[in-house]
Parts: C-alpha cells; sequence; structure tokens
C-alpha cells in the first residue's frame, strides 16, 4: 500500500513537470534581479554529518559536540553571519543584500544527534542551519520504535519550524552506492527511464517534506557527491533553484542563478582545531 501511494504521488510530480508548461521561476513565485546589479559575494559552505560525544566514533565525518561548539564560537568572533538556501535564493532573484561575512552549516543525512546535540548549540549561538534528509531514514525511525541513528518526522517537523533549522532534500531511497551511484544515471540507461527514477525518488520526498512540514525544499544534496549532467537537468525541471555538492572550494555569488547550483564545501572532520579549520575556508577559491 505504501508503495502504491509513493506510485501515484511521484506520477502526480512527473505530470506537473511535464505538462505544466509553467516557468520554474513561476512557480516558486520569485523575480529575478539582472545579476549585474549586485557586486559579488564570498560563500564558504561547511560540511558537516554526524555529531557524536563518543570518542571512538570520531573521525572524516564525525566530530564532537565541543568541536561544534568551537567552531560557532569561532563564526561569532570572527564576523561571520550564518545564511540558509532561502536567503541565497532571496539575493539572486530578489535583489535583497546577503550579510558581509555569509557562511552556510550544512549537515547531511539527518542523524538522530542532530536533535540532541546541533540544535541546542544552533539556538544557544542564534546560528542557522541547513540540513538535508533522507526519507527512507526518516521513515524507518518513524515506525520502528527501538533507538534509530536517524530524526523521525516529529523531530523533523519540529526543526522545521524552528528559524535556525533549514530542511532540504538528499533522496528517498538513492543514499547508496551499488550497481547505480547514488541518483547519478546507469550505462545504458534510457534517459525517459532515468527521469522516472529521479521524480519517483527526489519528487516523493518533496511531497513527504511539504506534508510534514508546510515546506517543499528548494535544494537537493548530491548523495555521496555523485553528479550527472541527466540529473542537473531534471532537477531544474522539478523547481529546484539550488544544489549541495561535495566538491572541495568557496563558492563566489555573482547574482547569477547558475550560482547556486552545486555549491562546493569543505568538510568538517574531528581532531583540528578551529583557527587551522577555518583557514583553509580562507585559502580555498
Amino acid at each position: 500500500m505504501a508503495e502504491n501511494k509513493k506510485v501515484v504521488a511521484a506520477l502526480l510530480i512527473l505530470l506537473l513537470v511535464v505538462f505544466s508548461g509553467l516557468n520554474v521561476i513561476d512557480m516558486v513565485g520569485v523575480d529575478a534581479v539582472p545579476a549585474a546589479a549586485r557586486p559579488s559575494t564570498r560563500l564558504p559552505v561547511i560540511m558537516y554529518h554526524k555529531v557524536q560525544r563518543d570518542r571512538d566514533s570520531l573521525g572524516k565525518y564525525t566530530i564532537s559536540p565541543a568541536e561544534l561548539e568551537e567552531d560557532l564560537k569561532y563564526i561569532r568572533e570572527e564576523g561571520y553571519t550564518t545564511v540558509t538556501v532561502e536567503d541565497l535564493i532571496a539575493y539572486v532573484y530578489n535583489g535583497v543584500s546577503l550579510p558581509e561575512k555569509p557562511i552556510m552549516l550544512t549537515f547531511d543525512d539527518g542523524y538522530f544527534t542532530y536533535y540532541n546535540y546541533v540544535y541546542p548549540l544552533l539556538q544557544k549561538y542564534e546560528s542557522k542551519a541547513v540540513i538535508s534528509i533522507i526519507g527512507e531514514f526518516v521513515d524507518k525511525s518513524s515506525e520502528d520504535p527501538n533507538p534509530n541513528p536517524y530524526l523521525n518526522w516529529s523531530q523533523v517537523a519540529e526543526l522545521s519550524e524552528s528559524p535556525y533549522v533549514e530542511i532540504q532534500n538528499h533522496t528517498y531511497s538513492m543514499h547508496k552506492i551499488s550497481q547505480r551511484k547514488g541518483c547519478t544515471i546507469l550505462d545504458g540507461e534510457s534517459y525517459d527511464h532515468y527521469r522516472r527514477v529521479i521524480v519517483n525518488d527526489i519528487g516523493y520526498l518533496q511531497l513527504l517534506i511539504n506534508g510534514k512540514t508546510g515546506y517543499t525544499p528548494r535544494a537537493f544534496t548530491y548523495p555521496f557527491g555523485f553528479i550527472c549532467r541527466e540529473c542537473r537537468e531534471i532537477l531544474r525541471e522539478m523547481g529546484f533553484l539550488a544544489s549541495l555538492s561535495s566538491n572541495y572550494g568557496v563558492n563566489t555569488l555573482t547574482g547569477d542563478e547558475d550560482d547556486l547550483y552545486e555549491l562546493k564545501r569543505i568538510n568538517r572532520p574531528t581532531g583540528i582545531n578551529r583557527v587551522e579549520f577555518f583557514s583553509l575556508l580562507e585559502e580555498a577559491n
């Protein structure tokens, strides 16, 4: 029954995408402002994953709450202002100014520890962050009463109400490496078949998030950073105005809408003090 609902919902999205004939900008209700009207802005984006107290679990993609708090202190001390995807969209399409030193904090996968450790620190330091959730993991966490490493829908809904949290799409069930790497097209796969797969999966999570929170994500986070040309095209057709990659570097925003796709990020590992880590952001292109 649940699978049937998923297919029906995805088909509705596909019909909307194919037959609406609407321009993406019309669909989201924003008015583009000429890029030349705005100065360029440097935007570092930090990529976090899990925040965990267990020292044995710390590593390339897991840091401690203490390390995160040191980062947030440094951000405040150095005059950075945290921004979200919606802030970037307002900058590009509506000409709304960004702060003098913007920085984006992103947390991938939607681990339960976000609720326990990250959210309280965001509140404490009045910092915004983007969390990209994987739909099937949230579903399983919501259905299984046993301890689960991921957020459930009740927690996602609560977080989405906060001015410090923005929820984005990280696929429903394509966060895996098997024959298909993440959400990339397979060798020999037809474009039409691939398009149905993408709309079925990513579009279904769009509907789920909107139904649970009232917000429709406008950014997509590529699983494992795997990107293909075909996926880029389909995401734009679906109305996404931004995407997050795992490509290393710092972004330069000129006001052009293309600047918001495949935003570069710098991963935050454990074991590097805040001064060392933020010097990487200052030096990166």
